[in-house]
């Protein structure tokens, strides 16, 4: 069971996930907002994700529930700053009110990953685990640019640049990268993918893993290796 929790509203559940997993590398486990109930006692912390800087009913539910609790770190975050001072101390005075100690307000999501990496202190083998569950880490693991994923998804590399930044993209193509990568570090070995990468392939003309990706041509690839298991050659 995950130590870190996340509490959004239901169409932010996704974003808030995404979010999490590019900063801290872990996957959290998830709360609606509107219906969160105690933590379980082995939970570092909360992440409360909001869509709007503004004091709620539900975020004052969500406080009061884990109040008396001062093992748990609680973070209140929203990406949009607060439209003037008022709105920014009605959150203070809401936190303050509810939950006034190890409780922390953010709008950066850079401070944010600060505040993530110094509070929490998962270990080394979580945080390798939870890095193949971002763009990023899949990226790098698999000895590709950002040019090349932009040129995969049909995007620009600021759009990706924003994606690894923001934690989103698009699942189907993650899942393609991540088997991609789960194979070749099966039948090619981890400190060799990136030589394999620029390796001319005989069963694609030549044109080298790289390429193929870069053509968004990765199931290919794993359709390659898929072949392996079944004895023909690669």
């Amino acid at each position: 069971m995950s130590e870190v929790l996340v509490c959004a509203e239901p169409e932010t559940r996704d974003e808030a996930e995404a979010f999490v997993v590019s900063k801290l590398g872990v996957r959290p486990q998830m709360h609606s907002l509107r219906a969160f109930k105690r933590p379980h006692e082995k939970a570092k912390l909360l992440l409360v994700y909001l869509t709007e800087p503004r004091a709620s009913s539900t975020l004052r539910s969500c406080l009061r529930k884990v109040a008396g609790n001062q093992k748990l770190q609680v973070l209140v975050y929203t990406h949009s700053h607060p439209a003037d001072d008022h709105q920014a101390a009605e959150l203070g005075k809401l936190i303050g009110r509810y939950r006034p100690e190890k409780t922390y307000l953010c709008f950066d999501p850079e401070e944010v990953e600060e505040f993530l990496q110094v509070k929490i202190g998962l270990s080394e083998k979580e945080r390798n685990r939870g890095f193949l569950e971002t763009l990023a880490g899949l990226r790098q693991q698999l000895d590709l640019t950002q040019v090349d994923v932009a040129n995969a998804f049909d995007v620009t590399p600021r759009t990706v640049q924003n994606w690894e930044k923001h934690g989103s993209g698009s699942v189907r193509r993650m899942r393609d990268l991540r088997e991609l990568y789960e194979l070749a570090s099966k039948y090619i070995g981890t400190h060799q993918i990136a030589r394999w990468m620029d390796s001319p392939n005989d069963a694609f003309q030549k044109r080298t893993p790289r390429e193929m990706i870069r053509e968004g041509k990765a199931r290919d690839l794993i359709l390659e290796f898929l072949r392996m298991q079944t004895g023909e050659p690669l």
